[in-house]
């Protein structure tokens, strides 16, 4: 497949979840496309934290293919115009049956913290 964006330098976890677990296939061209069904809410908590969660269903192009579910939360505290500070949790269920050429994905389960500065 030689068609698509691709982002080797980049995450795409933005737009199919936080685990990050189609992102080979997707810079590498090998899979057979992508459906991300998902649904989200965003609440505030206390002290300006927003925390939002993510349930996705994944499948192929098709939506023959089951591809297996995530679940992302994310805390967001900004502090000014310039200080962002958040703490990401995400957990990929491949349930097998997700495949990139021929190797499967495997069951991930990833959390990050980052410190965001703008100018």
């Amino acid at each position: 497949m030689n068609a698509g964006f691709r982002t080797p330098l980049a995450t795409v976890h933005g737009f199919n979840g936080y685990a990050d677990a189609f992102a080979n296939g997707r810079i590498e061209g090998n899979h057979n496309g992508l459906t991300d069904v998902y649904v989200s809410h965003t609440l505030a908590v206390f002290c300006g934290i927003k925390w939002t969660n993510a349930l996705h269903a994944y499948g192929d192009d098709t939506l023959s293919t089951g591809y297996g579910w995530e679940y992302d939360s994310v805390l967001v505290k900004k502090f000014d115009e310039h200080f962002t500070a958040l703490v990401k949790l995400a957990m990929f269920e491949s349930e097998g049956d997700a495949f990139v050429a021929t190797a499967s994905l495997p069951t991930t389960t990833r959390a990050s913290m980052e410190l965001d500065y703008t100018f």
